[in-house]
């Protein structure tokens, strides 16, 4: 409603005394001492002279010297009780009188407010909206306070009538208890920071809106699309993390019916994965590949038996793919040692999981500013070896160059290749006919085949990467099937397409013409070295259509990135690929009712300022591009300053919390446009055990509205 009567709970009384300037007005108001007025104080100031509401926040208060008031009808009283009209008896009371901390002694204080005057209340429809104001209230406007469910209705109007089932729930007022406050989930694709100190909320407020969002995923205007969180040390997962008082994230997505929030029909995703990176050392591969599995294991083991949930553990390692289907309870004699399986058994496993824990060294593909990076050469002939033999054999995908093991034998053995430039195409055929024999007679020996191939080199891993690459193409290209198919099947299938053979004879014999070229040895010898360090830190055992059977996971359900043990070692390149190709499968599968939310824990490890990294130039992209793709990224930092400001700046919305560090509220002032500077002046004021945080930009359900919100921790219900 539009000016009118107001019934509020509990009135601040006080009315305005100038407009100092357009947004702001000043005012006093009179209270009893003990009442506080706070910073942040959603005030109406009703202008009857113009018949007109306005909301406003009080920004700045000072209060003068409190005055005394008599309390009559105590004194009445009091009078009443005193049976005699002796001296003692006149002097008793008189002392009563003037002592200031008797209860016959009413103290008031007057006091001086500055308030920006956010909007004018307009009727609109059956509720109210805050909109732009021609001109501030005038002097001697009321100041009240606004009834609760009439403030929360004008806070949520946007979010139309239905907003505490289709918004996003994230806890109260701090000033006004009962009122509560839902965030816009269809302007989170513009991106989102929370941002605050050690011990300040970032996790408790993460927990709760993920678990917000995940449940209210069939009532949103995105219905489809998936959940990634970065967990750094395990709090999310609950594991190794097991304090026994927090709620663990991924306890409350798989059962949110045991959780306050969760809606009357709650939603459980239909898959569930845990990607486990590791950094591949083939120096130690045997004593790593122990290490790295009984830790995989362990961690299957504790959160099967936690949940009562049948998990799917693979653990792929350089040279080998492990599978496990652990029941709940089936650990307890002894950690399962897995089974060696098929690229087929992988593939079908990761697509049909319902929970999968997958641990995942760096892919044998990357693209070649990656290859540089990480092999340190400093060779300017590097890449355009690597670009000639991609060239020839087609090894791209996706902005990646398939095969660095691959790439490795063919360097390798390039000075035992004989042949001559015209003979391409002859010894192309040679190479497939070897392969097309161990089909025929359905004997993969590779060291007998391998030792075929020495007509044109005696290196026997080639024999594995040229394998490896024609299964490669017989899935992309469509040949095999992945899910059934082992690598040796699938090669067998391409071979008995005309086509499929006709392209890859092509391409071999481009290859070959290409080697007969004898590059300075040095040359050589460099970039020998270069696929010798970059073939140590990978595995081909995923390629890019395994990989992206993965991204597809990461698109639809609940998904977590876990970074604590038993991940080791630098996974910096690994997690720049995850982002980079869940970026390009939003592209190439763009659909615009599908939002999938990528939160990064720690941003400031992933996204540094001032350092070049693999992850940062990834989220850089997202940051720029994803929101018109269905990617919101969520940056999550206690250390803001820390974070790249062209990636902070793009958050649109944020949730802060209590923030000390001059650098940090500084860089906060500069990145988050949405914060006006004399709020974030306030941050080190909040309190985090009460989860007071400052809620600001465009999901905030009212944008003109800063809302000061104690959120609300995930926890199980009573």
């Amino acid at each position: 409603m539009s000016a009118g009567t107001v019934e509020p709970q509990a009135p601040i009384t006080g009315f305005t005394t100038s407009i100092r300037e357009y947004a702001k007005v000043e005012g006093i108001i009179l209270r009893p001492a003990e009442a506080i007025v706070k910073y942040g104080t959603l005030v109406l100031i009703q202008d009857k002279s113009q018949a007109k509401d306005y909301l406003g926040m009080i920004v700045n208060v000072e209060e003068e010297t409190p005055h005394p008031a008599l309390d009559v009808e105590r004194l009445r009283r009091l009078y009443q009780s005193i049976s005699t009209a002796s001296l003692e008896d006149a002097n008793r009371v008189l002392m009563e009188l003037l002592s200031p901390t008797h209860q016959l002694i009413k103290w008031s204080s007057i006091m001086r407010v500055e308030i920006r005057v956010l909007g004018e209340i307009r009727r609109a429809g059956q509720g109210e909206r805050l909109d732009a104001y021609e001109r501030p209230p005038r002097p001697f406007s009321s100041i009240v306070e606004p009834e609760p469910s009439r403030l929360e209705g004008i806070i949520h109007y946007t979010l139309g009538r239905d907003y505490s089932r289709r918004g996003l729930y994230i806890g109260r007022l701090s000033l006004y208890d009962k009122v509560r406050i839902y965030m816009n989930p269809s302007r989170l694709s513009t991106h989102l920071s929370i941002l605050a100190q050690t011990g300040g909320g970032k996790t408790e407020t993460v927990k709760r809106l993920v678990f917000e969002i995940s449940q209210r995923r069939r009532l949103i205007d995105k219905p489809s699309g998936g959940i990634v969180v970065f967990d750094i040390a395990g709090e999310y997962t609950g594991y190794p993390y097991t304090a026994r008082e927090t709620a663990f994230l991924l306890d409350a997505v798989l059962k949110p019916e045991e959780y306050t929030g969760a809606v009357e029909d709650p939603y459980r995703p239909e898959r569930v994965t845990i990607i486990v990176p590791y950094e591949a050392s083939r120096g130690a591969w045997r004593e790593q590949q122990k290490i790295i599995w009984e830790g995989m294991a362990d961690l299957a083991c504790r959160l099967a038996d936690r949940l009562g949930e049948a998990i799917d553990l693979i653990v792929v390692f350089p040279r080998e793919r492990r599978i496990e289907h652990i029941q709940p309870g089936g650990c307890k004699e002894r950690i399962p040692e897995g089974r060696s399986t098929s690229y087929s058994g992988v593939a079908s496993t990761v697509r049909r999981s319902k929970f999968l824990i997958l641990g995942l060294p760096l892919p044998g593909f990357m693209d070649i500013d990656t290859m540089i990076e990480l092999s340190g050469t400093q060779s300017e002939y590097f890449p355009i070896i690597i670009s000639e033999i991609a060239g020839s054999l087609d090894l791209y995908h996706g902005g990646d160059i398939y095969g660095i093991g691959l790439l490795k034998a063919l360097v390798t053995a390039w000075d035992s290749i004989n042949v001559g430039y015209g003979k391409g195409e002859e010894n192309a055929e040679k190479i497939i006919s070897i392969y097309r024999e161990a089909c025929e007679k359905r004997a993969w020996n590779p060291q007998k085949l391998s030792r075929k191939i020495t007509p044109w080199t005696s290196d026997a891993s080639v024999f594995y990467g040229l394998m490896r690459y024609l299964a490669w193409k017989a899935y992309l290209w469509g040949a095999a099937n992945p899910e059934e198919d082992s690598e040796t099947v699938a090669v067998c299938k391409l071979l008995s397409n005309e086509e499929l053979v006709r392209r890859v004879r092509e391409a071999l014999a481009d290859l070959l013409r290409y080697m007969s070229s004898k590059p300075d040895k040095h040359i050589l010898a460099s970039a020998k070295r270069a696929l010798w360090k970059l073939s140590s830190m990978t595995s081909d055992m995923v390629d890019t259509v395994l990989f992206d059977m993965v991204m597809d996971r990461l698109m639809e359900g609940f998904s977590i990135v876990h970074l604590a043990p038993p991940s080791i070692g630098n996974v910096d390149p690994l997690l720049s690929l995850v982002v980079k190709r869940l970026f390009y499968r939003h592209v190439g599968r763009y659909d615009p009712k599908r939002l999938t939310i990528l939160v990064v824990e720690e941003a400031h490890n992933l996204a540094p300022a001032g350092e070049k990294k693999a992850s940062k130039e990834s989220l850089l992209r997202v940051a720029r591009e994803g929101r018109k793709w269905g990617l919101s990224l969520w940056l999550v930092t206690q250390r803001p300053s820390f974070v790249d400001s062209s990636i902070l700046s793009q958050t649109a919305t944020s949730i802060l919390l209590r923030t000390t560090n001059p650098e940090d509220l500084s860089s906060i002032k500069r990145s988050v446009e949405s914060a006006a500077a004399e709020l974030v002046e306030r941050l080190p004021e909040l309190e985090p055990t009460r989860g007071e945080a400052l809620l600001t930009g465009l999901a905030a359900p009212e944008r003109r509205i800063p809302l000061l919100v104690m959120v609300e921790r995930l926890q199980r219900r009573a």
